[in-house]
């Protein structure tokens, strides 16, 4: 399932840092519409022809995932990109990860090279050109097809809006790599100053909100990260009606002057 930012996960205490997950895509939906896709090397094969890979039986070898292939019948030589839609980090602060799962074949078909670029730009020559990479040729020593988790540091990037590629290359004749869980989380950039004085509390199915400078926006999402109400304030003291969300607990985040906090509500 895709959330992409301020999922509301892993808030430590809901205090004045928040980790919070800015994207994420486990593949599951089978749908890569909102990534770019580049077949680079003309074969008409790329990233998501299949979601998983299957043995001789038919049974699963891989979860769904995104799948290029080295190998389909006869060797591949694969030179497939496939790049994220974009990635605001605009309010992140601080250590910022990426992280995804990778597989591949079991035994000597292994050998699959691939790599991943992070930066500012979706154009793919831009993304080779970029100072935060990572790249690997997988091997599972155990010849079993170990799914691996991998990570890579982007706290050079925060404050951006990012595109991630992952390319699968120069590798022939191998049979497939798989990606998945790719998620990027970090810290949310907190002001001290600009929330001197901030104050907040639910009464009447209303949450009032005051502080000691003019507010800019809130949204409020569910413990699902689904944001469910987003308003534009423009003063010290905004009241928002939540009576028409259900009983349960929410994470709301409040901008002031580009800075943003996050606390946790109860709407009974």
């Amino acid at each position: 399932m895709k959330k992409i930012t301020f999922l509301a996960a892993l808030f430590a205490g809901f205090a004045m840092s928040a980790q919070t997950v800015f994207f994420s895509d486990d593949f599951n939906e089978e749908d890569v519409s909102d990534w770019t896709l580049y077949d680079e090397d003309g074969d008409g094969n790329n990233w998501a022809d299949v979601f998983a890979v299957t043995d001789a039986s038919g049974n699963p070898v891989t979860p769904i995932s995104l799948i290029s292939r080295s190998w389909q019948t006869a060797p591949l030589t694969p030179d497939n990109w496939i790049v994220s839609p974009a990635i605001d980090l605009t309010t992140a602060s601080g250590n910022v990860q990426l992280s995804w799962k990778v597989q591949a074949a079991a035994a000597e078909w292994d050998n699959e090279n691939y790599s991943v670029y992070v930066g500012t730009s979706s154009d793919i020559a831009d993304l080779e050109d970029a100072t935060v990479t990572f790249t690997e040729v997988y091997d599972d020593p155990s010849d079993m097809g170990t799914q691996f988790e991998r990570e890579l540091d982007l706290s050079s990037l925060s404050g951006e809006t990012i595109y991630i590629a992952f390319r699968h290359h120069d590798v022939t004749d191998m049979d497939y790599l798989s990606i998945d869980d790719v998620m990027v989380s970090g810290v949310l950039a907190v002001g001290t100053n600009e929330f001197k004085g901030f104050k907040h509390f639910v009464s009447n199915n209303q949450l009032i909100l005051s502080s000691n400078t003019s507010m800019e926006k809130i949204a409020l999402y569910n413990m699902l990260g689904q944001q469910v109400v987003s308003q534009k304030l423009n003063s010290n003291n905004e009241s928002l009606n939540i009576s028409g969300l259900q009983s349960g607990v929410y994470i709301a985040t409040v901008s002031i002057e580009g800075a943003v906090k996050s606390f946790k509500i109860v709407k009974n």
